[in-house]
């Protein structure tokens, strides 16, 4: 059964029955959750609140692939602070039997004539491994997605070498290698196996060629490749999930009517059920 998963941070304000709900109306097996007060789960929660919780999906037969922490690692001192962020998040993520943590590194930013503060590549390094060997205490792993500096194969892989913990591995964003020039071939040959989750979405450049980002738009209706990255993947190997990550939260142009999650995620899991029956899946 291929894993269909949604990350709910368009879900802001939802009650997790309600998230749930969605969920199984749409088909979905699988959910990331956004950790935060605002979406249902977070590091706050009591004991008998996680419990509560883990026996809600496990009832729904509904995953937990992934807790989408927003800790940000850059190698500076001020990943003192967000360690210990970390550090909640992973005992939440235990808990709850979820089998990551979503992290990003470097600087975010949306113009090329705007860059981040450089990066002391041995001290991010270092500061992954802290985090890795932390994690693993808890037995979950250190999800790292393609973002930022680090949003190609061709640096992560470097990375992933370097770093060398077997619970690092890499949330394969399709938009940001594209971004930056990186076909799909090579992202998903430079990732390999340490390929252990996907986010789907889709968008076209903006026609400002300074613009880093692109444009989003519904799935299916820019100029992602999407139904190619899926054979490349399925032909690598690649065995997690397929998972939704709707940014109506950050991007205007999807802050509009008609792409609300009741619209968008059935749509979604239509076209991805369609890609796999072509595929013969």
């Amino acid at each position: 059964m291929r894993q269909l998963a949604f990350s709910t941070l368009p879900c802001e304000g939802w009650s997790l029955d309600k998230m749930i709900a969605l969920a199984q109306t749409c088909g979905f097996n699988g959910m990331e959750l956004r950790e935060g007060p605002y979406w249902g789960i977070s590091t706050v929660m009591t004991s008998e609140q996680r419990e509560e919780a883990v026996r809600k999906f496990e009832k729904a037969g509904i995953r937990i692939t992934n807790i989408g922490s927003s800790v940000i690692l850059t190698g500076r001192p001020e990943d003192e602070a967000q360690f210990v962020d970390f550090q909640n998040v992973c005992s939440l993520a235990s808990d709850l039997k979820a089998c990551g943590i979503r992290i990003f590194l470097g600087y975010f930013t949306s113009r090329r004539d705007e860059p981040g503060p450089n990066i002391v590549y041995g001290d991010i390094v270092a500061r992954i491994q802290q985090a890795c060997d932390y994690a693993a205490s808890c037995g979950v792993q250190v999800w790292i997605e393609t973002h930022n500096e680090f949003a190609t194969g061709r640096v992560l892989r470097k990375l992933l070498d370097d770093v060398n913990r077997p619970n690092c591995a890499v949330i394969y964003d399709i938009i940001h290698p594209l971004e930056e020039g990186e076909s799909p071939e090579d992202t998903i040959v430079l990732l390999g196996s340490d390929c252990v989750h996907v986010h789907i979405k889709d968008g076209i450049p903006y026609e400002d060629p300074i613009e880093t980002n692109w444009k989003y738009t519904k799935v299916g209706e820019g100029q992602i490749p999407i139904h190619e990255i899926i054979e490349l993947l399925e032909k690598a190997g690649y065995s997690g999930s397929y998972s939704l990550e709707w940014e109506s939260k950050w991007r205007k142009e999807l802050q509009v009517p008609g792409m609300e999650p009741e619209i968008i995620f059935p749509s979604y899991t239509r076209m991805l059920s369609d890609i796999f029956q072509s595929m013969g899946k």
